[in-house]
């Protein structure tokens, strides 16, 4: 699987992977969507969950009025796939745990 099949998936606005320190390593957004910002706070959200808990991995979903934020960890960096409230965050969130 890779980055721009989340793409693909109807409502999702951008996906990405990126290394622990935030830097992006593959990108797509669709609209204004920064990937290098979204990047930059999944790495500190993920990171921060793994410190605060003493986790290996950590995952995160993110609900803010208008979309949904995914993150997670894998072995290849930290994906992070945004999307609109309406989008089919189950598919979403398979697609996510297939990557990983």
């Amino acid at each position: 699987m890779k980055i721009d099949d989340f793409t693909k998936i109807p409502r999702v606005l951008g996906a990405g992977l990126v290394s622990e320190d935030g830097f992006i390593i593959e990108g797509q957004a669709k609209f204004e969507y920064d990937t290098e910002k979204l990047g930059a706070i999944a790495a500190r959200v993920v990171n921060r969950i793994k410190n605060s808990l003493g986790v290996a991995k950590a995952s995160a979903i993110i609900y803010t009025k208008d979309n949904v934020l995914f993150l997670r960890d894998s072995a290849d960096g930290i994906a992070f796939v945004i999307c609109q409230k309406d989008a089919n965050v189950g598919l979403v969130k398979i697609r996510l745990d297939k990557f990983a």
